[in-house]
């Protein structure tokens, strides 16, 4: 029996919409999942001021300046003058964290300018939407290595904080059926299926500072200062994700003391 008109057209149509969702969810695996290519460094011009000057750049822990005044006031009490420069970028993994780094002013989340300004130090927070995103531990190393080698070849210290602790299975949780059961399979591929990867992320990556010989160029916030069970400090957060203003307070304490032992060790 030969297929009539309507029908031929029903299946064009109907292989044509397929095609469309396939190519669509092709691409949006191989953007999720794909690798930055390392950017070809730009010309900053050499700044005389001899302020402490130190640049933040990384996620939602950063945007909102939450980090700045308390940076800078608990450096001011211990004698050192200083500038505190940020920028966040809420719900950025560490791949478009780096890619922030070259986007020119007019984007509405460069972090160009911190490097242009010439500080001295610059603090990472990053890692908590790779986790929450089940990205994987080599995703996760791959682009921290290059915000490292970015900084260092401008000659500012990079001050990198380890992967924060997290309330990681009880945001897997709040995001809802879909998004909570595709990044349960996205672990299935990326970490043995564990939900909770922080540990290997952390693992990986020193691993990977090791690997290039770069360990002793960076400093490294540990976050057990921090925090060490999300479960056992949840007046530190505000949410599963996010720190309260205690646990604000209390990274930042950490990163002084880091900072003013680094320095007063030069």
């Amino acid at each position: 029996m030969k297929e009539s008109a309507k029908m031929k057209k029903i299946r064009i149509i109907g292989f044509g919409v397929i095609t469309i969702i396939v190519l669509t969810f092709s691409w949006y695996l191989i953007d999720r999942f794909s690798y930055s290519k390392e950017r070809p460094f730009y010309s900053v011009a050499v700044d005389s001021d001899t302020t402490l000057t130190i640049g933040i750049i990384g996620d939602s822990w950063v945007a909102g300046g939450k980090l700045d005044s308390l940076l800078n006031n608990g450096l001011l009490e211990k004698g050192f003058q200083n500038k505190i420069l940020s920028s966040g970028h809420p719900g950025a993994k560490s791949k478009l964290i780096y890619q922030n780094l070259f986007k020119e002013s007019t984007n509405e989340h460069s972090s160009k300018f911190i490097i242009e300004s010439n500080p001295d130090y610059c603090i990472v927070i990053a890692g908590v939407n790779d986790a929450a995103g089940q990205v994987g531990a080599n995703f996760y190393s791959h682009h921290m290595l290059l915000i490292i080698n970015t900084l260092l070849h401008y000659k500012i210290k990079p001050v990198i904080v380890e992967l924060p602790e997290f309330g990681i299975i009880e945001t897997t949780n709040e995001m809802g059926f879909i998004k909570g059961e595709r990044n349960k399979i996205y672990a299935k591929f990326t970490n043995s299926g564990e939900i909770d990867n922080i540990k290997t992320y952390r693992k990986a990556f020193v691993k990977e500072l090791e690997t290039v010989n770069l360990k002793d160029s960076v400093i490294q916030i540990a976050f057990d200062n921090v925090c060490d069970d999300y479960s056992k400090c949840l007046k530190l957060y505000s949410g599963t994700s996010h720190l309260s203003k205690e646990g604000n307070k209390k990274l930042g304490q950490a990163i002084i003391n880091e900072l003013i032992r680094t320095i007063n060790n030069r």
